[in-house]
Formats: structure tokens, sequence, C-alpha cells
């Protein structure tokens, strides 16, 4: 007769499944440590290889492994497209795990980062299971964090004349099914009016925005490329890449800069990255053939 499996610590161990499209998942085998149905359904995992996992509405957000891929991808490029010095205001729309806060902030000239985030459950748990997200200085006081929905914030932001220099749109992927299932929180932050409001906001500075995997959801990203055409001078748009492993592709971003020639970083080289440097930089911007092939580039 065989032994039994010794005691793992605290949670149950389960095969958490993700589907990342029909008849196509990602699988897991990890201890559940959390989960909650609440404003969004949120689960943490834990496993031995990717450390701890962040699931929302059944959702891969990030891993502990491989987040500063994204994070960095996501902040970094747009920060160095801009002269050295340039962006003082910042404003991220979702990013509620602090993550993209976190390397915002390592540009000293950085005056304001606002967060709004409309789940309020988010910052707590990262505070409790992924303090690697936090800020150098948790308490940086160059950073709010407002809990709102990020549409009628910054609506009340094109009201007051509030602007900005970036604003990152760092949100769950939107829906890109039938139009009458449940929507995503993040829906409307993919939707032409809330970049119309955001052109006022911000009308000299950058607006970046994460568009998922295309190998997988090309939708999202011909989606809100379809948009920024119509909101942003078209030749102010670039699309550019970074691999995330735990997503399974390339993740894609897109960005509207005023500035010449964003493919070229503009500012000094930042000694604590692990992911993000020059070469990187301009490398990111390279599209692979199929890319071009669905934006009609």
């Amino acid at each position: 007769m065989s032994k039994a499996l010794p005691a793992e610590g605290k949670g149950v161990k389960v095969f958490f499944a993700e589907f990342v499209h029909e008849d196509y998942v990602f699988g897991y085998v990890s201890r559940l440590i959390y989960g909650e149905s609440g404003l969004q359904n949120i689960y943490i995992l834990e496993n031995k290889f990717w450390g701890r996992l962040l699931f929302i509405n059944n959702n891969l957000q990030f891993t502990s492994r491989d987040e500063f891929i994204y994070h960095e991808a996501l902040v970094h490029i747009p920060m160095q497209s801009a002269p050295e010095g340039w962006i003082k205001r910042v404003l991220i729309c979702g990013g509620g795990d602090f993550g993209a806060a976190r390397e915002v902030l390592k540009y000293p000239y950085v005056e304001e980062v606002l967060i709004v985030d409309i789940d309020p459950k988010i910052p707590q748990l990262v505070r409790e299971y992924f303090p690697e997200l936090l800020p150098e200085n948790p308490n940086d006081p160059r950073l709010t964090l407002i809990t709102g929905d990020a549409y009628v914030v910054v609506d009340q932001y094109v009201r007051e004349g509030k602007t900005f220099d970036l604003v990152i749109i760092d949100s769950t992927d939107p829906d890109i099914g039938e139009e009458n299932q449940i929507q995503e929180l993040s829906h409307a932050l993919f939707g032409i009016d809330f970049h119309q409001k955001l052109l006022k906001i911000c009308p000299r500075g950058i607006v970046v925005q994460q568009c998922g995997t295309p190998f997988t959801m090309v939708n999202i990203l011909l989606g809100i490329h379809k948009i920024y055409k119509e909101v942003y001078p078209p030749a102010e748009i670039y699309v550019y890449r970074a691999n995330v492993p735990s997503f399974g592709s390339d993740n894609a971003f897109i960005m509207r800069c005023p500035f010449k020639d964003p493919q070229k970083p503009k500012g000094k080289e930042l000694a604590n990255t692990y992911y993000y440097n020059f070469q990187v930089h301009e490398a990111s911007f390279a599209l692979p053939n199929f890319w071009k092939e669905a934006l009609g580039l």
C-alpha cells in the first residue's frame, strides 16, 4: 500500500484551468490560498514554478515569477519615449496591483502618480500576497490611490481641466465575445468615448494601453487600434510587444506618442530593471508579419 502524501501547508491543492481560447486551456496544479466572489471573482494560487498567481474573473493577471516583464514594458517604453524629465504627472487607469506605479516611481523627476482602480480588494491583496509589486517606498508621497471607476474619474478630470503627461491603461482584458454577455469592469476603458476624454486631459502627452495577446485574442488589438486611429493623429500611433511567458505569447501594447522616434530611448539607462534596457526598447517595436497583416501596416 502506498504511503500518504505529506501535507503541503495552507490551501487546497487544485488543478486550475484557464480558458485562453475555444478548446484550449492553460492548466496549473497549485494551492488555492485565496478566493472570493465579490465585485470580481478573485483567486490567488501558489505554484512551485510560477510562484503566486492572481486571477480575476478566471483570467490570469500576472504571476510573481514574470510580472516584471509586463510592467517594465508597459511603463519604461513610454517613459523613455518622451524627452528626459518631461513626464511629471502620470495617471494609471486600473493598476491597483501597484506594478505600473512601482516602475513609474523609479524616475525621480516624476512629481505625481495617480492610480484609479475600481476594486478596493486588489491593493489590499497585493499588500498581503504580492509585496514585491509595491514601490520601493510604499508610502511615497508622490503616489495617490483612488478607489473608483476610471471612466467616471476621467470624466470628472475633463470638467475640472486637469491634465497629465502620461496616461497608462493597465486593466483587465475587455470582452471580445457577444455584445449581450456580462461585461468586464474594464470594458469602457477600451471605448472611443473614453479615449476622446483622454485626449482632453492628455492633449500633448503619451497614452499607452495593454492589448492582450494577438495570437489568441487579436480582436482586442484590432478593436483598440481602430479607436486610436479615430481619436489620435495616425502618425503618432505605435504598437509594440513584450513576451510574457505566463501569457503564452507576445503581449501587445498600443501607444499614442507625439514625440519623434519613440523607438529610440531618450532618457538615462536604468540600473534597477530586470527586463527593460535600451536594446529591448528598440527591439520591442519590431512586429511579426502576421501582426502587420492584421493591422494593415
